[in-house]
């Protein structure tokens, strides 16, 4: 089992979303040569380059200790904010240094738009 070094409180932000805005999704592992740590250090790495981004509104990311996969979930202003960030995102250095350490062949990669839902 992993032991966190994130807060249990950190807060989800994704509810605060709202039906225009575009929400990207990853599902990604890492290198089997990639300890939990430097996982977690990657991951928490990402948020100071994707919250510069313009049209970001939030990113939360989770980790599954069943299958040592991780999903990251953010919130953009909309479509054409989510790919333009994309496509920066693939020439900063830093979210490149985090990309060099994930398996390519276990990343899913999509932008989706808000379709139905329900809640409590």
């Amino acid at each position: 089992m992993h032991t966190s070094t994130i807060s249990p409180a950190t807060a989800l932000h994704a509810t605060a979303a709202n039906l225009n805005n575009s929400f990207e999704i990853i599902a990604l592992q890492f290198r089997a040569d990639v300890d939990f740590a430097a996982q977690e250090t990657a991951m928490a790495n990402l948020n100071a380059v994707v919250q510069t981004a313009e049209g970001f509104k939030s990113r939360d990311y989770y980790y599954s200790e069943e299958n040592g996969h991780w999903i990251e979930f953010i919130v953009w202003e909309d479509d054409a904010s989510a790919k333009a960030a994309s496509k920066a995102m693939m020439r900063n250095d830093e979210a490149i240094a985090v990309f060099c350490l994930v398996d390519e062949k276990t990343m899913l990669f999509s932008h989706y738009q808000h379709k139905g839902g329900i809640a409590a």
